[in-house]
């Protein structure tokens, strides 16, 4: 089963740091909750990346516990701890986006490989497709169709950075569900052609062509990061919350689901043909 997820890649790195303290030290979770006045689960969760704030105090204490007496080692662990718990963008969006915590770990992530079957990866979404796509989800307020399109496309900023690298395969499927219509749906493929030649991402279209592949499973985005001690993340998106896959054999499946999509699809060059040859279709 996957573990409960953390906030951000800045507590997953802090928290992994603390964990490799105490076991550098020799210590049990169960001693350090005695010793701290917590209970076990608190220390679990704290290892895991599952909190928001850090008292400082807390954090020296647990230090010294971990005979890390250094000043300028404890300053560096309370330096952490504030910037993990600075508020990110997202903190805007909790009516539409609930605790950010996926978009907290793409904004932080180096890398984002997606695989998708049935719709255009919402960080390649025009906004026309977009909207189609949050009213297709049964979004019939207006005021609320528009709070998620402004959180969708607030994270598209990233796109302009030249970190994350983004890959996406996109099933052939997706690219021929006639959403929002003909008009829209040119609008969306000739973006995503355009993404392809700017370098902003790099599309892959899966053909139909293929027949069945690992991929039929459903889709779902492998997030990597910088720091060594980052490990990949999976997350699956339900249409709701979504749910994160963290587990090492569950990280491999996935990463070997995409690697053969990724062989199977045609080459970015081919792709833009291809798609150029689904919009004459859509514009006939």
């Amino acid at each position: 089963m996957a573990k409960s997820h953390g906030y951000t890649a800045r507590h997953r790195r802090l928290s992994a740091e603390l964990k490799r303290m105490r076991e550098e030290a020799g210590l049990s979770s169960t001693y350090v909750a005695e010793r701290m006045g917590w209970n076990q689960t608190k220390v679990n969760r704290l290892e895991r990346g599952e909190w928001k704030r850090l008292k400082e105090d807390d954090l020296r204490s647990l230090a010294a516990l971990y005979q890390v007496t250094a000043p300028e080692r404890q300053d560096a662990l309370v330096a952490m701890a504030k910037q993990a718990s600075t508020k990110g963008w997202w903190a805007h969006y909790t009516d539409v986006l609930g605790t950010g915590a996926y978009v907290a770990l793409e904004t932080t992530a180096t890398g984002l490989r997606f695989y998708s079957g049935m719709l255009v990866p919402g960080l390649l979404q025009t906004p026309n497709y977009a909207k189609a796509v949050i009213r297709g989800f049964g979004v019939t307020n207006e005021a609320e169709v528009q709070r998620r399109l402004e959180a969708r496309l607030r994270r598209q900023d990233l796109l302009e950075r030249e970190s994350p690298t983004v890959e996406a395969v996109i099933d052939e499927a997706a690219l021929r569900k006639n959403v929002g219509g003909p008009l829209t749906m040119s609008e969306q493929i000739i973006h995503l052609c355009l993404l392809n030649q700017q370098g902003k991402a790099t599309i892959r279209v899966l053909p139909d062509s293929v027949g069945a592949h690992r991929g039929l499973g459903g889709h779902f985005v492998i997030l990597d990061f910088a720091n060594e001690q980052d490990d990949p993340v999976v997350f699956i998106d339900d249409g709701h919350k979504g749910f994160f896959r963290e587990e090492p054999e569950e990280i491999e499946s996935y990463r070997m689901t995409y690697d053969s999509v990724y062989e199977s699809a045609l080459s970015s060059t081919e792709s833009d043909t291809y798609m150029r040859k689904l919009i004459d279709e859509l514009m006939e």
